[in-house]
């Protein structure tokens, strides 16, 4: 029979137990609505659990890595990666040194911050595996888990080689006029109203909805304006399930799959609609349009080369999902040039010479001038993300003395890398895009974080590049950049993207 310390000690447990798992439940269903001080408690628990769990020791066996501390529920999660991630990106640094572990969820993440890091994992990133549903958990899966950015092996290889065709760098080249033509009809609308009429432009607002017309066009043909209109209905829709998947919580955890939550209505809404979406643009293309990628992709669902599943949320992960990487990606060129009215004149003078000689589709695609030398550099000071997608090598791995264990994702720190680096010294936080000029890409490897390395790049590279240079193209001819005297360079707080969110001078040129 227990002594009245034992049933003491016992009942003391179960209390504390039972405190901490209500108080678990609370934070889950209303987040913030736990006191802090047994969510603290909680997350000790489980950051020395972890710890146990999954630990990653020096060679020498005596010290364990740096690790941020697990907080429930999310560990550091999406929101302290990308929505809080560059002001963590300096502190993490600082505080655990140049490779260190965050939490994604329960998953372990290791954070590398220098280029010789990088060689040793990134060496056969071809084999490399990314990380189920990005270690954003169950919400995450069911939206984008089987698209061909979150699948590995040969599900990958199979997925890319259907939808990949669109986006190959000789399908790019032969896409100039047809984005040229998006650009154009874009800004003819801007004008007809809104910041552009008043000589600004919102450099991501204005220009979100570009890159998604022509990605678009690129999968479907030219749609009819009943499909359009449902795709720029089901726009708001989409992002709202996004913020879900980064605020994490209850959504995390497969059991929510259950719960009548405004979260999973959402979720099954849109899919019902994009579902129905892509068989009417499928039905419209075969009628009109039969060379469309759409009806190819289509086929190979039905010749079991990848699943519906894979092909619509491929399709949204690119149109989508995409649409803030593709914005943030240009619209920080349009604050760079607004703020170097020198460099500005520079590229206006190189597309000059380049329309004079009739050169300018081929200007379009060249990758040696200015204008793309002054889009590198934006994207190194102002790198999409603040930490890169993770994936696992699938062997074990040393990264400055500490092993690895096979499976581990990595994350690549980008504003360590494209910002801090000291290859990057004496001017590192200068904006200079001469720096690019006359490099090759295969000297920036592993300085310099944009597109992914190896196989695993970025599907939409070539893409993007042109949808980027064609609008700037069009911005520098035919408008005069500048800041605007109290404009602060702030960004948009909501996406997890990095947009900036202010306006911009933009007025017609004579």
């Amino acid at each position: 029979m227990p002594t009245p310390v034992t049933t003491l000690l016992i009942v003391t447990v179960i209390i504390l137990g039972t405190s901490l798992a209500v108080a678990a439940l609370v934070e889950l269903f209303r987040p913030g609505k736990a006191p802090q001080l047994i969510i603290d408690q909680l997350s000790v628990v489980l950051d020395i659990y972890l710890r146990w769990r999954y630990p990653i020791l020096h060679k020498t066996r005596r010290v364990q890595l740096p690790s941020c501390s697990y907080r429930w529920p999310n560990g550091q999660g999406d929101t302290g990666k990308f929505m809080d991630g560059i002001q963590n990106s300096a502190k993490w640094e600082e505080q655990y040194g140049s490779v260190y572990r965050l939490w994604s969820g329960f998953s372990s993440e290791i954070v590398l911050t220098q280029p010789h890091q990088l060689r040793s994992i990134f060496k056969d990133s071809d084999r490399h595996a990314k990380a189920p549903a990005n270690n954003s958990g169950h919400y995450m899966n069911e939206l984008l888990g089987k698209c061909v950015g979150l699948i590995s092996g040969r599900q990958w290889r199979s997925v890319r080689s259907v939808v990949e065709p669109p986006f190959s760098h000789q399908a790019v080249m032969t896409t100039v006029t047809m984005v040229e033509q998006h650009v154009v009809r874009h800004f003819r609308s801007l004008r007809g109203g809104g910041n552009l009429s008043r000589g600004l432009i919102h450099p991501a607002q204005d220009l979100k909805m570009l890159p998604f017309w022509v990605v678009c066009e690129m999968f479907y043909g030219p749609l009819p304006a009943d499909l359009t209109q449902l795709l720029e209905e089901l726009a708001p829709l989409r992002e709202r399930l996004f913020q879900y998947v980064v605020e994490g919580g209850l959504q995390r955890f497969w059991l929510s799959r259950y719960l009548p939550t405004k979260a999973n209505a959402d979720l099954k809404y849109f899919q019902q609609q994009w579902r129905s979406f892509n068989d009417a643009a499928q039905r419209h293309a075969l009628s009109s349009n039969p060379t469309a990628p759409i009806v190819s992709m289509y086929a190979a669902v039905q010749a079991g080369q990848l699943s519906s599943e894979q092909l619509l949320q491929t399709l949204d992960e690119s149109l989508y999902a995409n649409l803030d990487v593709t914005t943030g990606g240009l619209s920080w060129n349009l604050v760079f040039l607004a703020a170097h009215p020198e460099i500005q004149e520079s590229v206006r003078v190189e597309i000059a010479a380049a329309a004079d000689s009739g050169e300018l589709h081929a200007y379009l695609l060249d990758s040696s001038t200015l204008l793309a030398a002054c889009i590198m550099e934006s994207s190194r000071l102002k790198p999409l993300a603040a930490f890169s997608v993770p994936q696992a090598a699938p062997t074990d791995r040393e990264v400055d003395g500490y092993i690895i264990p096979a499976g581990t994702s990595f994350v690549i720190d980008a504003y360590a890398l494209n910002v801090r680096n000291q290859a990057w010294s004496p001017d590192n936080t200068t904006y200079r895009p001469t720096r690019f000029v006359g490099v090759r890409n295969s000297d920036l490897r592993y300085l310099f974080w944009r597109f992914g390395f190896g196989a695993r790049q970025c599907m939409g590279k070539h893409a993007a590049d042109l949808i980027i240079r064609q609008a700037i193209v069009h911005l520098v001819q035919n408008y005069d950049l500048a800041l605007q005297d109290s404009a602060a360079w702030t960004r948009d707080p909501k996406t997890w993207i990095t947009h900036p969110d202010f306006e911009l001078l933009c007025t017609e040129r004579e």
